[in-house]
Protein backbone atom coordinates (compact mmCIF):
# COMPACT_ATOMS: atom_id res chain seq x y z
CA UNK A 1 0.00 0.00 0.00
CA UNK A 2 2.81 2.33 0.76
CA UNK A 3 4.64 1.63 -2.33
CA UNK A 4 1.38 2.22 -4.42
CA UNK A 5 0.81 5.55 -2.45
CA UNK A 6 4.53 6.41 -3.33
CA UNK A 7 3.96 6.03 -7.00
CA UNK A 8 0.66 7.70 -7.02
CA UNK A 9 2.14 10.64 -5.74
CA UNK A 10 5.12 10.65 -8.32
CA UNK A 11 2.39 10.40 -11.02
CA UNK A 12 0.89 13.26 -9.60
CA UNK A 13 3.72 15.48 -9.50
CA UNK A 14 5.07 14.41 -13.07
CA UNK A 15 1.93 14.69 -14.80
CA UNK A 16 -0.92 16.70 -13.18
CA UNK A 17 0.05 18.27 -10.12
CA UNK A 18 -1.98 18.05 -6.81
CA UNK A 19 -1.91 21.69 -5.64
CA UNK A 20 0.92 22.69 -5.05
CA UNK A 21 2.51 26.27 -5.20
CA UNK A 22 5.48 25.49 -7.83
CA UNK A 23 3.98 22.74 -10.29
CA UNK A 24 5.16 23.27 -13.81
CA UNK A 25 2.22 22.84 -15.74
CA UNK A 26 2.12 20.06 -18.65
CA UNK A 27 -0.27 19.03 -20.96
CA UNK A 28 -1.83 17.33 -18.83
CA UNK A 29 -3.70 18.88 -16.07
CA UNK A 30 -6.13 17.42 -13.39
CA UNK A 31 -9.28 19.83 -12.95
CA UNK A 32 -12.29 19.30 -10.88
CA UNK A 33 -14.04 16.59 -13.30
CA UNK A 34 -11.31 14.69 -13.51
CA UNK A 35 -7.87 14.68 -16.06
CA UNK A 36 -7.81 16.40 -19.26
CA UNK A 37 -4.79 16.25 -22.03
CA UNK A 38 -4.22 19.64 -24.16
CA UNK A 39 -1.75 20.75 -26.70
CA UNK A 40 1.58 22.82 -26.14
CA UNK A 41 3.39 24.91 -29.39
CA UNK A 42 6.34 26.22 -27.72
CA UNK A 43 5.68 28.13 -24.45
CA UNK A 44 1.85 28.28 -25.12
CA UNK A 45 -0.39 25.23 -23.91
CA UNK A 46 -3.92 25.31 -25.43
CA UNK A 47 -6.97 23.38 -23.50
CA UNK A 48 -9.90 22.51 -25.94
CA UNK A 49 -13.80 21.46 -25.60
CA UNK A 50 -13.20 20.98 -21.72
CA UNK A 51 -16.75 20.19 -20.53
CA UNK A 52 -17.91 22.63 -18.09
CA UNK A 53 -21.41 21.52 -17.75
CA UNK A 54 -23.98 18.57 -18.13
CA UNK A 55 -25.08 18.00 -21.65
CA UNK A 56 -28.55 20.01 -22.04
CA UNK A 57 -29.94 16.75 -24.05
CA UNK A 58 -33.04 14.87 -23.56
CA UNK A 59 -35.12 16.32 -20.57
CA UNK A 60 -32.01 18.77 -19.76
CA UNK A 61 -33.07 20.63 -23.30
CA UNK A 62 -33.84 24.22 -21.85
CA UNK A 63 -32.92 23.59 -17.98
CA UNK A 64 -30.23 25.58 -16.52
CA UNK A 65 -26.95 24.96 -16.82
CA UNK A 66 -25.59 21.98 -14.18
CA UNK A 67 -22.09 21.20 -13.42
CA UNK A 68 -20.18 19.19 -15.68
CA UNK A 69 -19.93 15.46 -15.09
CA UNK A 70 -16.86 13.64 -13.52
CA UNK A 71 -15.04 11.41 -15.81
CA UNK A 72 -12.38 8.60 -15.60
CA UNK A 73 -8.82 8.37 -17.58
CA UNK A 74 -7.59 11.52 -19.33
CA UNK A 75 -9.65 13.37 -22.21
CA UNK A 76 -8.34 14.63 -24.70
CA UNK A 77 -8.42 18.44 -24.90
CA UNK A 78 -6.00 18.61 -28.00
CA UNK A 79 -9.42 19.86 -30.09
CA UNK A 80 -12.18 22.34 -30.22
CA UNK A 81 -15.62 20.40 -29.42
CA UNK A 82 -18.47 20.73 -31.88
CA UNK A 83 -20.51 23.78 -31.52
CA UNK A 84 -23.51 24.81 -30.60
CA UNK A 85 -26.95 24.54 -32.93
CA UNK A 86 -27.35 27.63 -34.36
CA UNK A 87 -29.62 28.83 -38.16
CA UNK A 88 -26.92 29.91 -41.24
CA UNK A 89 -26.21 33.73 -40.39
CA UNK A 90 -28.51 36.42 -41.87
CA UNK A 91 -25.46 38.98 -43.33
CA UNK A 92 -22.55 37.62 -45.74
CA UNK A 93 -20.39 39.95 -43.90
CA UNK A 94 -20.53 37.94 -41.12
CA UNK A 95 -21.13 34.73 -42.28
CA UNK A 96 -18.54 32.19 -41.20
CA UNK A 97 -19.98 29.56 -43.23
CA UNK A 98 -20.53 26.78 -39.75
CA UNK A 99 -21.26 23.21 -41.10
CA UNK A 100 -24.15 21.63 -39.87
CA UNK A 101 -22.35 18.78 -39.13
CA UNK A 102 -19.79 20.20 -36.46
CA UNK A 103 -23.05 21.50 -34.39
CA UNK A 104 -24.00 19.39 -31.40
CA UNK A 105 -26.56 20.10 -28.36
CA UNK A 106 -23.68 18.78 -26.69
CA UNK A 107 -21.82 22.19 -26.46
CA UNK A 108 -21.02 23.24 -23.07
CA UNK A 109 -17.37 23.29 -23.45
CA UNK A 110 -14.44 26.20 -22.97
CA UNK A 111 -10.97 26.53 -24.51
CA UNK A 112 -8.43 27.63 -21.82
CA UNK A 113 -4.91 29.38 -23.77
CA UNK A 114 -2.23 29.76 -21.43
CA UNK A 115 1.75 30.51 -20.99
CA UNK A 116 1.76 29.76 -17.50
CA UNK A 117 4.56 27.74 -16.51
CA UNK A 118 3.38 27.10 -13.14
CA UNK A 119 0.64 26.64 -10.91
CA UNK A 120 1.50 29.73 -8.68
CA UNK A 121 1.87 32.32 -11.57
CA UNK A 122 -1.70 34.05 -10.88
CA UNK A 123 -2.15 35.01 -14.52
CA UNK A 124 -4.92 37.73 -14.90
CA UNK A 125 -8.11 35.60 -16.52
CA UNK A 126 -9.92 37.13 -19.35
CA UNK A 127 -13.16 35.12 -20.11
CA UNK A 128 -14.29 35.98 -23.92
CA UNK A 129 -18.42 35.85 -24.45
CA UNK A 130 -18.73 35.64 -28.34
CA UNK A 131 -21.23 37.51 -29.90
CA UNK A 132 -23.73 37.09 -32.72
CA UNK A 133 -26.99 37.82 -31.31
CA UNK A 134 -27.61 35.45 -29.21
CA UNK A 135 -28.09 33.30 -32.04
CA UNK A 136 -24.78 32.48 -33.79
CA UNK A 137 -21.04 32.12 -33.07
CA UNK A 138 -18.61 30.08 -31.16
CA UNK A 139 -15.77 30.19 -28.64
CA UNK A 140 -13.45 28.18 -30.72
CA UNK A 141 -13.00 31.42 -33.38
CA UNK A 142 -11.20 33.70 -31.09
CA UNK A 143 -7.73 31.79 -30.69
CA UNK A 144 -5.52 33.26 -27.77
CA UNK A 145 -1.75 33.03 -29.45
CA UNK A 146 -1.59 36.64 -29.65
CA UNK A 147 -3.36 37.82 -26.40
CA UNK A 148 -1.82 35.50 -24.03
CA UNK A 149 1.82 37.47 -25.02
CA UNK A 150 0.44 39.83 -23.01
CA UNK A 151 0.70 37.95 -19.64
CA UNK A 152 -2.96 36.56 -19.62
CA UNK A 153 -5.04 33.51 -19.75
CA UNK A 154 -7.66 33.55 -22.76
CA UNK A 155 -10.56 31.21 -22.17
CA UNK A 156 -13.29 31.35 -24.89
CA UNK A 157 -17.06 29.74 -23.90
CA UNK A 158 -19.45 28.38 -25.91
CA UNK A 159 -22.70 28.40 -24.83
CA UNK A 160 -26.38 27.85 -25.99
CA UNK A 161 -27.98 30.17 -28.53
CA UNK A 162 -31.23 30.64 -30.12
CA UNK A 163 -33.88 28.23 -29.68
CA UNK A 164 -32.13 26.30 -27.70
CA UNK A 165 -30.70 29.19 -25.54
CA UNK A 166 -33.14 31.42 -25.00
CA UNK A 167 -36.41 30.08 -24.99
CA UNK A 168 -39.28 30.31 -22.73
CA UNK A 169 -42.57 28.52 -22.60
CA UNK A 170 -45.60 28.37 -19.66
CA UNK A 171 -45.17 24.65 -19.44
CA UNK A 172 -41.24 25.24 -18.90
CA UNK A 173 -41.77 27.89 -16.41
CA UNK A 174 -44.41 25.72 -14.22
CA UNK A 175 -41.64 22.79 -14.52
CA UNK A 176 -38.43 24.98 -13.20
CA UNK A 177 -40.19 28.09 -11.93
CA UNK A 178 -38.96 30.56 -14.58
CA UNK A 179 -37.94 29.86 -18.04
CA UNK A 180 -35.56 31.57 -20.61
CA UNK A 181 -32.28 33.10 -20.56
CA UNK A 182 -30.42 29.36 -20.79
CA UNK A 183 -27.60 30.74 -22.46
CA UNK A 184 -26.23 33.12 -19.33
CA UNK A 185 -27.29 30.18 -17.14
CA UNK A 186 -24.37 28.31 -18.91
CA UNK A 187 -22.45 31.63 -19.19
CA UNK A 188 -22.38 32.20 -15.06
CA UNK A 189 -21.95 28.15 -15.05
CA UNK A 190 -18.71 28.56 -17.06
CA UNK A 191 -17.71 31.60 -14.74
CA UNK A 192 -17.87 29.11 -11.76
CA UNK A 193 -16.11 26.60 -13.38
CA UNK A 194 -12.94 29.21 -13.90
CA UNK A 195 -13.20 30.24 -10.67
CA UNK A 196 -12.73 26.65 -9.35
CA UNK A 197 -9.61 25.71 -12.33
CA UNK A 198 -7.68 28.10 -13.53
CA UNK A 199 -5.46 27.86 -10.44
CA UNK A 200 -4.22 24.59 -12.12
CA UNK A 201 -3.74 26.49 -15.45
CA UNK A 202 -1.46 29.26 -13.44
CA UNK A 203 -4.52 31.41 -13.12
CA UNK A 204 -5.68 34.05 -10.84
CA UNK A 205 -9.19 33.21 -9.39
CA UNK A 206 -9.38 36.56 -8.12
CA UNK A 207 -8.11 38.39 -11.04
CA UNK A 208 -10.51 37.28 -13.88
CA UNK A 209 -12.37 39.90 -16.24
CA UNK A 210 -15.14 39.28 -18.43
CA UNK A 211 -15.40 40.53 -22.04
CA UNK A 212 -17.63 40.39 -25.14
CA UNK A 213 -18.31 42.10 -27.97
CA UNK A 214 -22.26 42.48 -29.62
CA UNK A 215 -24.16 40.14 -27.99
CA UNK A 216 -21.09 38.90 -26.02
CA UNK A 217 -21.01 42.22 -24.45
CA UNK A 218 -25.10 41.97 -23.97
CA UNK A 219 -23.49 39.15 -21.65
CA UNK A 220 -21.12 41.29 -20.20
CA UNK A 221 -23.67 43.52 -18.91
CA UNK A 222 -26.17 41.12 -18.03
CA UNK A 223 -24.02 39.27 -16.01
CA UNK A 224 -23.00 42.33 -14.39
CA UNK A 225 -26.55 43.00 -13.25
CA UNK A 226 -27.25 39.14 -12.68
CA UNK A 227 -27.16 38.61 -8.64
CA UNK A 228 -26.19 34.98 -9.55
CA UNK A 229 -23.00 36.23 -10.91
CA UNK A 230 -22.03 38.10 -7.78
CA UNK A 231 -18.41 37.37 -6.61
CA UNK A 232 -17.74 35.21 -10.24
CA UNK A 233 -15.35 38.55 -11.87
CA UNK A 234 -13.24 41.66 -10.89
CA UNK A 235 -13.33 43.44 -13.97
CA UNK A 236 -16.05 43.61 -16.50
CA UNK A 237 -15.07 44.91 -20.49
CA UNK A 238 -17.67 45.48 -22.36
CA UNK A 239 -17.63 45.79 -26.58
CA UNK A 240 -20.66 47.42 -28.74
CA UNK A 241 -23.72 46.07 -26.99
CA UNK A 242 -26.02 46.65 -23.28
CA UNK A 243 -29.03 45.71 -22.36
CA UNK A 244 -30.08 49.14 -20.99
CA UNK A 245 -33.07 49.43 -23.49
CA UNK A 246 -36.67 48.22 -22.04
CA UNK A 247 -36.56 44.14 -21.94
CA UNK A 248 -39.56 41.56 -22.45
CA UNK A 249 -40.98 40.51 -19.38
CA UNK A 250 -41.49 36.21 -18.93
CA UNK A 251 -45.16 36.19 -18.40
CA UNK A 252 -46.36 40.23 -19.23
CA UNK A 253 -46.51 41.51 -22.10
CA UNK A 254 -45.94 45.20 -23.21
CA UNK A 255 -46.79 48.06 -25.61
CA UNK A 256 -43.50 46.76 -26.92
CA UNK A 257 -43.15 43.20 -26.98
CA UNK A 258 -45.13 40.14 -25.91
CA UNK A 259 -44.76 37.99 -22.76
CA UNK A 260 -41.45 35.83 -23.22
CA UNK A 261 -43.89 32.94 -22.90
CA UNK A 262 -46.61 34.18 -25.33
CA UNK A 263 -43.54 34.53 -28.10
CA UNK A 264 -42.71 30.79 -26.72
CA UNK A 265 -45.37 29.81 -27.62
CA UNK A 266 -45.55 31.00 -30.92
CA UNK A 267 -41.66 30.03 -31.91
CA UNK A 268 -43.15 26.63 -30.77
CA UNK A 269 -45.26 26.47 -33.27
CA UNK A 270 -43.05 27.30 -35.50
CA UNK A 271 -39.88 25.18 -34.62
CA UNK A 272 -42.29 22.15 -35.04
CA UNK A 273 -43.11 22.66 -38.48
CA UNK A 274 -46.77 24.91 -37.50
CA UNK A 275 -47.77 21.97 -35.47
CA UNK A 276 -49.21 22.43 -31.61
CA UNK A 277 -46.62 19.93 -29.35
CA UNK A 278 -46.72 19.89 -25.49
CA UNK A 279 -43.01 20.87 -23.98
CA UNK A 280 -42.26 17.37 -23.50
CA UNK A 281 -42.83 16.52 -27.51
CA UNK A 282 -40.92 19.62 -28.31
CA UNK A 283 -38.08 18.44 -26.35
CA UNK A 284 -37.98 14.52 -28.02
CA UNK A 285 -37.83 17.24 -31.64
CA UNK A 286 -34.58 16.47 -33.04
CA UNK A 287 -32.29 19.42 -33.16
CA UNK A 288 -31.67 19.60 -36.98
CA UNK A 289 -35.52 19.70 -37.26
CA UNK A 290 -35.94 22.82 -34.87
CA UNK A 291 -32.76 24.81 -37.23
CA UNK A 292 -34.69 23.94 -40.10
CA UNK A 293 -38.02 24.79 -39.44
CA UNK A 294 -37.05 28.58 -37.88
CA UNK A 295 -34.40 29.26 -40.81
CA UNK A 296 -37.89 28.84 -43.32
CA UNK A 297 -38.90 31.82 -40.87
CA UNK A 298 -37.72 35.18 -42.17
CA UNK A 299 -39.03 36.55 -38.82
CA UNK A 300 -36.82 34.27 -36.70
CA UNK A 301 -33.29 36.05 -36.97
CA UNK A 302 -34.72 39.61 -36.66
CA UNK A 303 -36.65 38.71 -33.13
CA UNK A 304 -32.89 38.67 -30.90
CA UNK A 305 -34.15 42.08 -28.68
CA UNK A 306 -36.63 39.89 -27.33
CA UNK A 307 -34.36 36.83 -26.58
CA UNK A 308 -32.91 38.70 -23.15
CA UNK A 309 -35.65 38.37 -21.10
CA UNK A 310 -36.77 39.57 -17.26
CA UNK A 311 -36.99 35.89 -15.99
CA UNK A 312 -37.02 36.94 -11.95
CA UNK A 313 -33.75 34.86 -11.40
CA UNK A 314 -31.18 35.33 -13.68
CA UNK A 315 -32.61 38.80 -14.27
CA UNK A 316 -34.70 39.69 -11.55
CA UNK A 317 -35.75 42.93 -13.15
CA UNK A 318 -34.72 45.83 -15.77
CA UNK A 319 -31.03 46.04 -16.05
CA UNK A 320 -31.12 49.71 -15.85
CA UNK A 321 -33.01 49.98 -12.87
CA UNK A 322 -30.78 47.52 -10.93
CA UNK A 323 -28.26 49.39 -12.60
CA UNK A 324 -30.01 53.03 -11.21
CA UNK A 325 -29.97 51.56 -7.39
CA UNK A 326 -26.44 50.52 -7.83
CA UNK A 327 -27.06 47.12 -7.22
CA UNK A 328 -24.80 46.21 -10.02
CA UNK A 329 -21.83 43.92 -9.41
CA UNK A 330 -18.87 46.93 -8.33
CA UNK A 331 -16.08 46.41 -10.63
CA UNK A 332 -14.81 48.72 -12.97
CA UNK A 333 -15.54 48.44 -16.57
CA UNK A 334 -14.38 49.19 -19.93
CA UNK A 335 -16.52 50.06 -22.54
CA UNK A 336 -16.98 51.34 -25.85
CA UNK A 337 -18.30 50.97 -29.15
CA UNK A 338 -17.30 51.67 -33.27
CA UNK A 339 -17.46 54.87 -34.78
CA UNK A 340 -20.08 53.08 -37.68
CA UNK A 341 -21.32 50.07 -36.36
CA UNK A 342 -24.43 49.65 -38.60
CA UNK A 343 -22.95 50.24 -42.18
CA UNK A 344 -23.02 46.22 -42.88
CA UNK A 345 -26.57 46.21 -41.89
CA UNK A 346 -28.09 47.77 -45.01
CA UNK A 347 -31.86 46.69 -44.27
CA UNK A 348 -31.59 46.14 -48.23
CA UNK A 349 -29.44 43.56 -48.15
CA UNK A 350 -30.45 42.22 -45.34
CA UNK A 351 -34.18 41.38 -46.18
CA UNK A 352 -35.00 41.12 -49.59
CA UNK A 353 -38.08 42.01 -49.35
CA UNK A 354 -37.11 45.44 -48.37
CA UNK A 355 -35.46 46.27 -51.56
CA UNK A 356 -38.13 48.18 -53.30
CA UNK A 357 -38.21 50.38 -50.29
CA UNK A 358 -37.37 54.15 -50.14
CA UNK A 359 -34.51 55.20 -47.52
CA UNK A 360 -36.52 57.96 -46.67
CA UNK A 361 -39.42 55.31 -44.96
CA UNK A 362 -36.73 52.51 -43.65
CA UNK A 363 -35.42 55.29 -41.86
CA UNK A 364 -38.75 56.83 -40.67
CA UNK A 365 -39.47 52.77 -40.16
CA UNK A 366 -36.91 52.12 -38.06
CA UNK A 367 -37.24 55.27 -35.85
CA UNK A 368 -40.81 54.57 -35.48
CA UNK A 369 -40.21 50.88 -34.36
CA UNK A 370 -37.07 51.39 -32.10
CA UNK A 371 -38.52 54.53 -30.46
CA UNK A 372 -42.08 55.27 -30.31
CA UNK A 373 -42.28 58.09 -27.89
CA UNK A 374 -39.29 59.98 -28.94
CA UNK A 375 -39.52 63.54 -29.74
CA UNK A 376 -40.33 64.87 -33.43
CA UNK A 377 -36.99 66.95 -33.35
CA UNK A 378 -35.12 63.19 -33.90
CA UNK A 379 -35.65 64.49 -37.39
CA UNK A 380 -33.38 67.35 -37.12
CA UNK A 381 -30.67 64.99 -36.02
CA UNK A 382 -31.13 62.69 -38.30
CA UNK A 383 -32.47 64.28 -41.74
CA UNK A 384 -34.36 62.27 -44.36
CA UNK A 385 -34.47 64.95 -46.47
CA UNK A 386 -33.26 62.94 -49.80
CA UNK A 387 -32.24 59.56 -50.08
CA UNK A 388 -28.58 59.90 -49.61
CA UNK A 389 -29.36 61.82 -46.92
CA UNK A 390 -31.68 59.34 -45.66
CA UNK A 391 -29.35 56.45 -46.12
CA UNK A 392 -26.88 58.25 -44.02
CA UNK A 393 -29.36 58.80 -41.25
CA UNK A 394 -30.11 55.35 -40.90
CA UNK A 395 -26.94 54.36 -40.25
CA UNK A 396 -26.49 56.69 -38.05
CA UNK A 397 -29.39 56.16 -36.20
CA UNK A 398 -29.31 52.29 -36.22
CA UNK A 399 -25.55 53.61 -34.58
CA UNK A 400 -26.53 55.50 -32.26
CA UNK A 401 -29.52 54.25 -30.85
CA UNK A 402 -28.27 50.00 -30.66
CA UNK A 403 -24.78 51.21 -29.61
CA UNK A 404 -23.53 54.89 -28.82
CA UNK A 405 -26.54 55.40 -26.63
CA UNK A 406 -25.95 52.08 -24.96
CA UNK A 407 -22.59 52.29 -24.08
CA UNK A 408 -22.61 55.25 -22.52
CA UNK A 409 -25.77 54.94 -20.41
CA UNK A 410 -24.22 51.91 -19.24
CA UNK A 411 -21.27 54.32 -17.76
CA UNK A 412 -23.44 57.06 -16.71
CA UNK A 413 -25.05 54.07 -14.08
CA UNK A 414 -21.73 53.48 -12.87
CA UNK A 415 -21.82 56.83 -11.53
CA UNK A 416 -24.04 54.64 -8.95
CA UNK A 417 -21.31 52.49 -7.97
CA UNK A 418 -17.39 52.84 -6.44
CA UNK A 419 -15.58 51.55 -9.28
CA UNK A 420 -14.38 53.36 -12.43
CA UNK A 421 -15.96 53.45 -15.40
CA UNK A 422 -13.74 54.03 -18.98
CA UNK A 423 -15.28 54.78 -22.19
CA UNK A 424 -13.89 54.20 -25.59
CA UNK A 425 -15.03 55.30 -29.51
CA UNK A 426 -13.12 53.25 -32.23
CA UNK A 427 -12.57 55.17 -35.19
CA UNK A 428 -9.80 52.65 -36.89
CA UNK A 429 -11.02 51.65 -40.85
CA UNK A 430 -9.68 48.53 -41.98
CA UNK A 431 -9.18 48.02 -45.33
CA UNK A 432 -11.36 44.99 -46.72
CA UNK A 433 -10.38 43.96 -49.99
CA UNK A 434 -8.83 47.55 -51.23
CA UNK A 435 -12.31 49.17 -49.56
CA UNK A 436 -12.35 50.86 -46.83
CA UNK A 437 -16.23 51.57 -47.33
CA UNK A 438 -17.50 50.09 -44.24
CA UNK A 439 -15.68 52.34 -41.73
CA UNK A 440 -15.10 51.45 -38.75
CA UNK A 441 -18.00 48.78 -38.92
CA UNK A 442 -19.55 46.19 -36.20
CA UNK A 443 -17.35 44.01 -34.84
CA UNK A 444 -13.98 45.71 -36.84
CA UNK A 445 -12.22 46.27 -33.10
CA UNK A 446 -12.03 42.26 -32.43
CA UNK A 447 -9.59 41.03 -35.22
CA UNK A 448 -7.43 44.04 -33.48
CA UNK A 449 -7.67 42.64 -30.25
CA UNK A 450 -6.96 39.37 -30.31
CA UNK A 451 -4.39 40.20 -33.04
CA UNK A 452 -6.07 37.60 -35.88
CA UNK A 453 -7.25 38.33 -38.81
CA UNK A 454 -8.27 35.69 -40.14
CA UNK A 455 -12.26 37.14 -40.64
CA UNK A 456 -13.49 40.08 -42.63
CA UNK A 457 -10.34 39.38 -45.40
CA UNK A 458 -9.32 42.61 -43.69
CA UNK A 459 -5.48 43.55 -46.06
CA UNK A 460 -3.15 43.57 -43.05
CA UNK A 461 -0.35 46.42 -42.98
CA UNK A 462 2.12 47.34 -40.88
CA UNK A 463 0.00 49.90 -39.53
CA UNK A 464 -2.42 47.28 -38.69
CA UNK A 465 -0.31 44.91 -36.84
CA UNK A 466 1.16 47.78 -34.94
CA UNK A 467 -2.58 49.09 -33.95
CA UNK A 468 -2.67 46.09 -32.94
CA UNK A 469 -0.28 45.56 -30.62
CA UNK A 470 -1.49 48.91 -28.85
CA UNK A 471 -5.05 47.27 -28.42
CA UNK A 472 -3.86 44.59 -26.70
CA UNK A 473 -1.91 46.50 -24.90
CA UNK A 474 -4.94 48.10 -23.12
CA UNK A 475 -7.39 45.17 -23.18
CA UNK A 476 -4.39 43.56 -21.05
CA UNK A 477 -3.41 46.01 -18.95
CA UNK A 478 -7.19 46.52 -17.72
CA UNK A 479 -7.40 43.37 -17.16
CA UNK A 480 -4.10 43.24 -14.90
CA UNK A 481 -5.35 46.50 -12.91
CA UNK A 482 -8.16 47.62 -13.94
CA UNK A 483 -7.16 50.97 -15.44
CA UNK A 484 -6.46 51.11 -19.23
CA UNK A 485 -3.27 51.74 -20.27
CA UNK A 486 -2.59 54.91 -22.74
CA UNK A 487 1.77 54.85 -22.08
CA UNK A 488 2.51 58.42 -21.17
CA UNK A 489 -1.46 59.38 -21.07
CA UNK A 490 -3.88 58.66 -18.45
CA UNK A 491 -7.06 57.42 -19.51
CA UNK A 492 -9.75 59.59 -17.95
CA UNK A 493 -12.67 58.01 -15.56
CA UNK A 494 -16.01 58.07 -17.29
CA UNK A 495 -18.11 61.18 -15.30
CA UNK A 496 -21.56 61.49 -16.59
CA UNK A 497 -20.81 65.20 -15.96
CA UNK A 498 -18.05 66.04 -18.42
CA UNK A 499 -18.71 62.58 -20.85
CA UNK A 500 -14.67 62.28 -20.99
CA UNK A 501 -13.81 59.34 -23.21
CA UNK A 502 -10.67 58.45 -25.56
CA UNK A 503 -11.08 58.05 -29.00
CA UNK A 504 -9.12 54.82 -30.31
CA UNK A 505 -7.45 55.86 -33.83
CA UNK A 506 -4.21 55.74 -35.38
CA UNK A 507 -3.99 59.23 -33.00
CA UNK A 508 -5.48 58.56 -29.98
CA UNK A 509 -7.38 61.33 -28.30
CA UNK A 510 -9.07 62.14 -25.42
CA UNK A 511 -12.65 63.98 -25.84
CA UNK A 512 -15.10 65.32 -24.30
CA UNK A 513 -19.33 64.59 -25.06
CA UNK A 514 -19.91 61.68 -27.72
CA UNK A 515 -22.44 62.88 -29.57
CA UNK A 516 -24.01 64.27 -26.52
CA UNK A 517 -27.82 65.58 -27.90
CA UNK A 518 -28.96 62.42 -29.99
CA UNK A 519 -27.76 60.23 -27.27
CA UNK A 520 -29.83 62.26 -24.48
CA UNK A 521 -32.80 62.14 -26.60
CA UNK A 522 -32.00 58.29 -27.05
CA UNK A 523 -32.23 57.29 -23.92
CA UNK A 524 -35.01 59.33 -22.93
CA UNK A 525 -37.02 57.90 -25.55
CA UNK A 526 -36.21 54.60 -24.51
CA UNK A 527 -37.18 55.24 -20.29
CA UNK A 528 -40.30 56.78 -21.88
CA UNK A 529 -41.58 53.39 -23.40
CA UNK A 530 -39.93 51.73 -20.23
CA UNK A 531 -41.52 54.19 -17.31
CA UNK A 532 -45.40 54.37 -19.06
CA UNK A 533 -45.38 50.50 -18.83
CA UNK A 534 -44.79 50.63 -15.19
CA UNK A 535 -47.26 53.15 -14.49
Amino acid sequence: MKVRSIILFALCLSLIGCGLGNQNISTIVEIENGSIKGVQEGNLKKYLGIPYAEAPIGDLRWASAKPALNWEGIKSAESNSKICFQPKQMADFYDRVPDINNMSEDCLTLNVWTRAKNADDKLPVMVWFHGGALVWGSGSEYPGDALTKNGVILVTVNYRLGPFGFFSHPELSIETGSSGNQGFSDQIQSLKWVKENISQFGGDPNNITIFGESAGSWSVNVLQASPLAKGLFHKAIGQSGARLIPLTHLNKSTTYSKSAEELGLDWSKVMAGNNNLSLEELKRLPPLTIIRNLEADPLYATQFDSLTVIDGNIIPEDISKIFQRGEQADVPVLIGSTADEATPFDPKMLSPQLASMSYKSLTHLAIADMLPEVDKVIYDLYPIDTEQIAKKSWVDFSTDAMFTAQMQKWGNLMSNVESPAYLYLWNWYPSINGSKEYRAFHAAEVPYIFGNFDVFDIDVSDRDLNFSKVMMEIWTSFAKDGIPSLGTKEWPIFDPKNQRYVLLDEKIEIRDGLRTRKVRLINEAYDRVRNNFED
